[in-house]
């Protein structure tokens, strides 16, 4: 499955990010499809999870806007997912689906939902317990490349599980076999000309983009961002407690999963030790220029995200100077100099 989630925390990757702005509201309005309960402000969520079952105080509660949900964050390592609308509640009966399944087959650890309300789309769910601070494991890893291959070597056995317990018969009709992530050509160029003025630079973006194209076929489940932003460690060690973010899952080509393992300096040692643990596992050989493509159209589609934010201001984490040095590495490490 190529997710990468919607996430259990909020992930801000070196190489990529969710793109969902966050923001609190007030009030309360039953609104959209059936009974889809719209949540705007922590008292509501309050209220709907008490009737549920599950007391909370509201003052314990923060509520932030995620792609077509609100996010619920709450005490003892619990997140409720209310949907906005119809494709909110989509999104997260097909992330249920996905959970569901990783839970009966594979022995890693992800979110677990104990609720689920049919009626009104939204769902609690346990989350992965451990420690969480991507920025600052970003930065370990690349000054210890032990530790790099070390986590490298557990997202691959994890992906491997992944890989091999869920088979396309277990997706069939549901999950969609096209990552979301980047966006459609068309959707790109909409915006990449409103970001980059340099001809040269935009004719080596559309022959990158052509190629990913060309090249994106269905064949593996996976989750469509999976590195150092949504994993949780084992507290006081660098042991990978498991995975979250799973809200894009697709039937899409495996080497997605690895494509933000590829970080900003001349060592593969993350990637090497994923491929290390994956290949034997599946017996599968990954084409590593393929995950260079899957990661330069990636950043491609970040650069074209950050259209009307100022250069200096961050848009996923990164300046527009540092969008442009994400997409020059990438486009340089698949032969677009």
């Amino acid at each position: 499955m190529e997710a990468n989630v919607s996430s259990q925390r909020r992930p801000v990757p070196e190489d990529g990010a969710d793109r969902a702005g966050g923001h609190l509201g007030s009030g309360t309005r039953i609104a959209g499809a059936g009974t889809r309960a719209i949540v705007t402000d922590a008292e509501t969520a309050a209220i709907l999870l008490g009737r549920a079952g599950f007391p909370v105080d509201p003052r314990a509660v923060r509520v932030e806007a995620r792609e077509d949900c609100w996010a619920a964050w709450l005490p003892g390592d619990r997140m409720a997912w209310f949907p906005m609308n119809p494709a909110g509640a989509l999104r997260l009966a097909t992330e249920r689906r996905v959970l569901d399944l990783l839970a009966a087959r594979c022995s890693f650890r992800a979110p677990r939902v104990v609720h689920a309300d049919e009626a009104a789309g939204w769902q609690l769910r346990e989350l992965v317990p451990g420690t969480f601070d991507p920025w600052a494991l970003y930065c370990r890893v690349q000054a210890d490349r032990v530790l790099a291959r070390r986590i490298g070597r557990a997202l691959g056995g994890l992906l491997a599980e992944q890989h091999t317990r869920v088979g396309p018969g277990d997706v069939a009709g549901w999950l969609p076999d096209r990552p979301s992530w980047p966006e459609p050509s068309e959707r790109l160029w909409a915006t990449l000309p409103r970001v980059v003025s340099d001809p040269g630079l935009l004719r080596a973006i559309e022959r990158v983009i052509r190629r990913y194209e060309d090249a994106v076929a269905g064949t593996a489940p996976g989750d469509r961002v999976l590195g150092l932003h949504n994993i949780a460690l084992v507290p006081g060690t660098d042991k990978v407690a498991g995975v979250f973010d799973y809200g894009d899952a697709a039937w899409a080509d495996r080497h997605q999963d690895f494509r933000y393992l590829v970080f900003a300096h001349d060592s593969e040692e993350m990637l090497d030790g994923a491929l290390e643990a994956y290949e034997p596992a599946t017996g599968r050989h990954l084409d590593r220029d393929r995950v260079h493509l899957c990661n330069a159209a990636c950043a491609i589609g970040f650069l074209a995200y950050r259209c009307g934010t100022p250069p200096e201001a961050r848009s996923c984490g990164r300046t527009l100077a540092e969008d442009l040095d994400w997409v020059g590495r990438a486009l340089r490490s698949v032969g677009e100099a």
